[in-house]
């Protein structure tokens, strides 16, 4: 029996058709002003362990008690070598026992190496021994937060030789092994199809239906490299049309799940940001009366 066979189930108080929007530096002010109409926001763990002080962190703390929330890291470093963070776990831990609407996600990849963050997350070998290794750290995060994590996948620029599994391969066997989920990152599942010349929804088609609990949406930008083009994520643009076709596909197979716009980098203004969530709220408009989990 696994580590985590004893967890209560992956529970959350928002709608499955809900659409937010991720809290950054650049929107926080705005945000703090306006308080537009939200059904949740993404805030990061991170940030309340960064920002001791000053304005951004009191307008996150009055924002936190505003809205529902979701919670997503981008430092936990699964696929690292070095021991996971527990005063970090325990701050999630603590946050989604003060707001029982929110879920935990963090990302596929490794980050870090004896205590030095990458700020950028890195690719893993896609097979067996990485999924044995990472279904202990997941299992043993699981274990601190109280619940299952969701796992976002990431955008990837190169793949390792001792690969021997397919990206939904390695995702469905990791969420097979824990009893943890997945937060589907449309966009940086299409960049992957692009840039290695596959087809983005035959792949995405296998991916284990009852894994999904989530959606991320952002932009990307196209930059010549070579003698061809490559999509990178750089969440500075608007979301393709072509994510948003796949997003609605993933709607179909998956059912509706909470869905978070990001542009945080160049971001726009926050009317600007909000046309995209409006854009979300359309295509989850069939599903709005599907049950919260």
């Amino acid at each position: 029996m696994s580590a985590t066979a004893g967890l209560k189930p992956l529970s959350t108080r928002l709608k499955r058709a809900s659409a937010g929007l991720n809290l950054c530096h650049d929107n926080a002010s705005a945000l703090f002003k306006q308080r537009p109409e939200l059904e949740c926001l993404q805030i990061h763990p991170e940030h309340l362990i960064q920002e001791a002080g000053g304005t951004y962190r009191e307008q996150l703390d009055e924002l936190l008690r505003e809205y529902s929330v979701v919670l997503h890291g981008y430092g936990l470093s699964l696929g690292s070598s070095g021991p996971l963070d527990k005063q970090y776990l325990l701050l999630v831990r603590q946050l989604l026992r003060e707001h029982p609407e929110a879920v935990f996600s963090d990302y596929l990849s490794w980050s870090s190496l004896s205590q030095h963050h990458f700020h950028v997350l890195l690719p893993l070998i896609q097979n067996g021994e990485t999924v044995e290794y990472l279904a202990e750290r997941i299992e043993e995060a699981q274990d601190v937060i109280g619940s299952p994590i969701l796992l976002e996948n990431i955008s990837s620029y190169m793949r390792f030789r001792d690969s021997d599994m397919s990206e939904i391969e390695f995702i469905n066997a990791i969420t097979e092994r824990c009893g943890c989920y997945v937060r589907l990152n449309v966009n940086n599942f299409w960049i992957n199809a692009k840039n290695f010349q596959e087809d983005p929804w035959k792949e995405l088609s296998q991916l284990r239906g009852d894994s999904v609990r989530g959606f991320h949406l952002e932009g990307c930008a196209t930059e010549a490299m070579g003698n061809g083009l490559i999509q990178i994520d750089y969440r500075k643009e608007a979301i393709h049309q072509e994510v948003w076709d796949l997003y609605q596909q993933s709607l179909t197979q998956f059912g509706a799940w909470p869905t978070i716009v990001e542009w945080d980098n160049d971001a726009p203004s926050l009317e600007r940001a909000m046309d995209q969530v409006q854009l979300v709220n359309k295509f989850l408009r069939p599903y709005a009366f599907e049950k919260a989990q």
